[in-house]
């Protein structure tokens, strides 16, 4: 017993020190034993002279089961969702171009059309083929256009809380965005607590060094992610998919947070009535990022949905 506690004591004393001193290194070990714990690697892949990160896990003949994250948003927002696929499916969770360790070019068009085709570009890559898509906000704007553009490719598509559909009321941030402000861009750590409430219907704890080094990286990158913002809200307001929905031949599972604050759950309602091969899921207790939020709850209902297609 006493040399159980000294091992515990001397593990406190190396966590201390290191979260003092090197605290990205307990942040990129934390990041570590969660992708770990999902049974995910990383990798990367050069597609059209841009280096891709993303992280893989799960049998390499398996059926094919791709994440696309939101804006803001990385690879990392996946591994405890993906936890529940990867002893069946082979998971696939790329990091954007802007976005995560991808290139962060200013001179880039960060559109949803634009993404579409180097996520397709990706996927040749990688020889992706019978694609189950799965896609959150900006990643679900994508994957719903991919759906569109490339239907030949996919067995089935999981929106969750998807941008580039209209809505028939006005979300908070939709208010925010007619005042010309943009509050997914945080600048503060103060502030970086707001955009969690914001996102989140209840917020996860989460430590104050966690919480640093996420905001370190908004604010280094807050110029290019505020122009990426408008941009992809230009094209998702003058280019709406909401017309195109009849169009979907993709089996399309829509998952929604009833308490999203960015993006109102009336989007599920619209996709509803419009998509021809449609199951709905509603969380009543959920906000913007359900698959963080109640991550089992919300892959249960996908598994079982890839099941039946």
């Amino acid at each position: 017993m006493n040399q159980l506690l000294w091992s515990l004591l001397g593990l406190a004393v190396v966590f201390a020190v290191i979260y003092y001193l090197y605290p990205a290194t307990l942040v990129a070990l934390i990041i570590g034993l969660v992708r770990k714990w999902g049974r995910l690697s990383e990798y990367s892949v050069v597609v059209d002279g841009i280096t891709w990160p993303y992280l893989e896990g799960g049998p390499p003949d398996g059926e094919v089961v791709v994440m696309v994250h939101g804006f803001g948003g990385d690879k990392n927002n996946w591994p405890l969702y993906a936890r529940y696929f990867t002893k069946r499916y082979r998971v696939i969770v790329p990091d954007l171009p802007g976005f995560g360790d991808n290139v962060r070019d200013p001179d880039l068009n960060y559109g949803g059309a634009a993404q579409t085709e180097r996520l397709h570009a990706f996927f040749a890559k990688l020889g992706l083929e019978n694609i189950h898509l799965a896609g959150n906000s900006m990643g679900g704007f994508i994957a719903l256009n991919y759906s569109l553009t490339y239907p030949e490719k996919l067995k089935s598509l999981t929106l969750i809380d998807n941008a580039g559909v209209t809505s028939t009321h006005k979300s908070e941030l939709e208010i925010a965005i007619d005042n010309g402000e943009n509050p997914l861009v945080a600048t503060s750590l103060e502030d970086f607590d707001r955009l969690l409430d914001f996102i989140m219907h209840k917020r996860i704890p989460s430590p104050r060094f966690m919480k640093e080094a996420l905001l370190a990286v908004q604010i280094r990158y807050r110029d290019l992610l505020d122009a990426i913002f408008w941009e992809i809200l230009d094209e998702a307001l003058h280019d709406s998919l909401t017309d195109r929905l009849g169009d979907v031949s993709t089996p399309t599972l829509v998952i929604w947070g009833r308490h999203d604050r960015l993006i109102d759950v009336s989007c599920a309602e619209v996709m509803a009535a419009s998509i021809p091969n449609n199951r709905i899921v509603i969380f009543e207790d959920a906000g913007h990022i359900p698959m963080i939020e109640k991550p089992r709850e919300s892959a249960l209902h996908h598994l079982d949905f890839i099941a039946a297609n």
